[in-house]
């Protein structure tokens, strides 16, 4: 399974999304700004959480999973 992703990692994603964050955020009242970066950086990280904690299969055990289901539909 893999590690989850350190905190000077995520920082570095942030920070690596910053101008995208910014350029997004062109379309908005200059006053509002740094709310909304403030918001998006929040989301991405709640949305790292969440995923951050699926178990997701091997191939191996995907394949498994998939071929009992195909047998239980025949």
């Amino acid at each position: 399974m893999a590690e989850k992703i350190t905190k000077s990692e995520l920082l570095e994603l942030l920070n690596t999304l910053e101008p995208k964050i910014k350029k997004s955020l062109w379309n908005t009242r200059f006053q509002d700004q740094e709310d909304l970066e403030q918001d998006i950086k929040v989301k991405i990280l709640e949305s790292y959480e969440k995923i951050a904690d699926i178990k997701v299969p091997n191939f191996e055990q995907f394949l498994g999973d998939y071929l009992s289901n195909e047998k239980k539909k025949s």
